[in-house]
C-alpha cells in the first residue's frame, strides 16, 4: 500500500518513515518522537548477577543499554571464558516470524570468521527469551576512544582498514551491517578493531529484521538511501565506515542537527563541512577517499568496499615510505600541484625525470643496505674488524637509518671520542693503533663532544699552532684485563711550543684505578703529569711493545 508525503506528494511505502524524494517524515513528529521514546524507554527485566542461563552461563554484570535490548558480561563455566550475552527487544520474541527471521539472521552472523568481527557463538533462549551468546571484547568502544581526544593520521588509518576488512568479509558472506558506527566498534588494548551488533544486519535476499526507533546516534551515520526508507546495499556500509573516519579524524560527525528529521535532511542534501577547515593538517588525499565514501549517489559512491580498502592500503604504506625517508613520484606531485609561482613545464618535466633517477638509485642504495651491508658488516664483526665494519655500517645508515637490524649492530661496532682543551681549538686526529706511519683521521677542533668512532684500538694526536703537540693511545693494559675497548674522554691543558726540552716527553697523568689485586683496595688515583727521556720512551723493549700493536 502506498501512501502520499504531505510535504512534496510523491508516492511513498506506508512503512516508510522518511520521504525518498525529499526526506521530510512522513508522520507528525510528535508521533516519531514518542515511537522513538518508546523504544529507547520500554523496560526489559534485569538478570541478577550469579543468575545462570542455559545451565552454563553465569551473569556477571550489565555491561551495555539500548534500543536493541540490554547486554551482560557472563562467565561460561563450560568452557571458563567470559561471553557477552545480548538479550533481544521482547517485541521480536513475541512475532513468531520475526523470531524465525532473527535466527537465520543470527545464524549468517555466527558464519562469519574474521579477526575485526566479533565472534556469535550461540542463539539460545531462555524462559521465552531469545538471547545471543558472543565473544565478550576487553577494551572500549570507538566512540569512547574519539570523545577522549580525536586519533592520530595514523591510527585512525589503522583502525578504518580494520573495520573496511571486517566489512569485506562480510560483504563477501552477503551479510550488510546497516548500522556501522563508532558505538558499535570495539578497540582492544592491543589496538584490534571488532565490530559487533550485527542486530540490525541484512542477509542478502532477505528482509528487515525491524522497524524500531533509533537514536540520534545512529541516524547520523545512515547513508541517503538509508534514510529514505530505500533498499540498501553494501554501498551503506561503505557510507557509514566513511562518516566514522570522518569522525576519527576530527572528533564530530559530518551530519549534524538538534533533531532526527534535521540530521537526516543533512544527510540527504547537504554536503559535510570540509575536514581541511576543521583541521588543515589532515592530508587531501585522505579527505579525498573520505568524501567519495560520502557520496550522495550510489554509482559515485565505492562500488565495493574492496575498493575503499585498496585505496586506504595504499595511501597508509605512502605515508610509512615518505616517513622513511623513501621519494614517490606521488609525493612529488602533491607538492608542485600547487606552486607558489608558475613553473614552466619544461622545468617540471626536468625536474620529475631528475627525481625519477635519484628515486631508483636511492632504491637501489636502500636495497643494497638491506641485503649486502648488514650481512657484509656481520660477517666483519665475526673478523674484529671493527674499523671497515664502522665505515660500512656509516654507509648503510643513509639509507636505512631505522632499521632494526642496523640498530642492533651498531652498539657493537662504534664508541665515542671526546676530548676538551685549554684553549680549545686544537686538531684532533685519530689512526689505528697497528697503523705507525699511516695517514690520520681529522676528527675535528676541540671541544669535541661523542664523536662516533669505531670500537677498535686507536692512537690519537691533538695539535695546536704554537703549543706542544700531544699525541696518546688507549690505555692498553686495562682493555686488555676487561677484553674490550671504551669511549674515550680527554681534557688537557696544551703547553706551548718550547716548554718541553727536545730530548724529554710529557706524561699525561690519568685517573687510574689498580688492577693488582693487593693493591685494589686504594681505589681510583690520579697519576702526576711527568716528564720522561725520550731513550725510556724508545728503548728497544718499548719498541718491540709498540709494534706489536700491544695485547692482542
Amino acid at each position: 500500500m502506498a501512501i502520499k508525503c504531505l510535504k512534496c506528494q510523491a508516492e511513498i511505502l506506508d512503512d516508510s518513515r522518511f520521504c525518498s524524494k525529499c526526506g521530510a517524515p512522513i508522520h507528525p513528529t510528535e508521533e516519531i518522537f514518542i515511537s522513538h521514546t518508546r523504544t529507547i524507554l520500554k523496560p526489559m527485566g534485569e538478570l541478577s548477577p550469579g543468575t545462570l542461563l542455559a545451565d552454563k552461563y553465569r551473569i556477571i554484570e550489565v555491561i551495555g543499554r539500548g534500543g536493541m535490548g540490554i547486554v551482560y558480561k557472563a562467565e561460561d563455566t563450560k568452557l571458563k571464558r567470559h561471553v557477552a550475552l545480548k538479550f533481544l527487544p521482547p517485541e521480536l520474541i513475541q512475532d513468531e516470524e520475526a523470531r524465525e527471521r532473527l535466527v537465520i539472521e543470527a545464524q549468517a552472523a555466527a558464519a562469519l570468521s574474521h579477526p575485526n568481527i566479533c565472534t556469535i557463538y550461540e542463539i539460545e533462549e531462555e524462559e521465552g527469551k531469545s538471547f545471543i551468546a558472543m565473544e565478550y571484547v576487553e577494551g572500549q568502544s570507538l566512540k569512547n576512544k574519539i570523545d577522549k581526544t580525536p586519533l592520530g593520521i595514523e591510527e585512525a588509518l589503522d583502525m578504518s582498514i580494520q573495520i573496511a576488512e571486517g566489512l569485506e568479509q562480510a560483504h563477501k558472506k552477503g551479510i550488510i551491517h546497516r548500522d556501522i558506527k563508532s558505538a558499535n566498534i570495539m578497540v582492544t588494548d592491543e589496538g584490534r578493531t571488532k565490530i559487533m551488533d550485527f542486530g540490525l544486519a541484512k542477509v542478502k535476499g532477505g528482509t528487515f529484521l525491524t522497524r524500531e526507533g533509533t537514536t540520534l546516534g545512529t541516524v547520523a551515520y545512515m547513508s541517503p538511501e538509508q534514510a529514505r526508507g530505500e533498499e540498501v546495499d553494501n554501498r551503506t556500509d561503505i557510507w557509514s565506515l566513511g562518516v566514522v573516519l570522518y569522525e576519527m579524524l576530527s572528533g564530530q560527525l559530518p551530519f549534524k542537527g538538534d533533531r532526527e528529521e534535521s540530521i537526516l535532511y543533512s544527510v540527504v542534501h547537504e554536503e559535510p563541512k570540509s575536514l581541511k577547515e576543521i583541521k588543515p593538517e589532515i592530508p587531501l588525499e585522505l579527505q579525498r577517499i573520505i568524501n567519495r565514501a560520502l557520496k550522495k549517489k550510489l554509482d559515485s559512491r565505492y562500488q565495493e568496499t574492496g575498493e575503499m580498502l585498496k585505496e586506504l592500503i595504499h595511501y597508509r604504506d605512502m605515508l610509512r615510505r615518505e616517513e622513511a625517508g623513501v621519494f614517490t613520484l606521488r609525493s612529488f606531485m602533491q607538492r608542485i600541484r600547487k606552486p607558489k609561482i608558475v613553473i614552466p613545464p619544461v622545468v617540471i618535466i626536468l625536474a620529475i625525470c631528475s627525481l625519477a633517477v635519484l628515486y631508483f638509485n636511492r632504491t637501489a642504495k636502500i636495497r643494497w643496505a638491506k641485503e649486502q651491508g648488514l650481512p657484509e658488516i656481520a660477517r666483519l664483526l665475526e673478523e674484529d674488524n671493527f674499523t671497515d665494519a664502522f665505515r660500512i655500517a656509516r654507509q648503510a645508515e643513509k639509507y636505512i637509518p631505522k632499521d632494526p637490524k642496523l640498530i642492533e649492530l651498531l652498539p657493537r661496532i662504534e664508541r665515542t671520542f671526546s676530548a676538551e682543551t685549554t684553549p680549545p681549538g686544537a686538531e684532533v686526529y685519530i689512526r689505528d693503533y697497528k697503523t705507525t706511519e699511516g695517514e690520520w683521521e681529522f676528527l675535528g677542533n676541540t671541544p669535541i663532544e661523542n664523536n662516533r668512532i669505531p670500537r677498535a684500538f686507536k692512537r690519537w694526536k691533538i695539535s695546536k699552532e704554537g703549543f706542544e703537540t700531544v699525541e696518546g693511545t688507549d690505555n692498553i693494559d686495562m682493555l686488555a684485563i676487561s677484553g674490550g675497548v671504551s669511549d674515550i674522554k680527554i681534557s688537557l691543558k696544551l703547553d706551548k711550543k718550547g716548554s718541553i726540552p727536545s730530548e724529554m716527553v710529557k706524561i699525561v697523568g690519568i685517573n687510574y684505578t689498580p688492577t693488582i689485586s693487593d693493591l685494589s683496595h686504594l681505589g681510583a688515583v690520579q697519576l702526576e703529569t711527568y716528564l720522561l727521556d725520550k731513550y725510556e720512551v724508545t728503548n728497544k723493549q718499548f719498541k718491540v711493545f709498540l709494534d706489536s700493536g700491544g695485547y692482542r
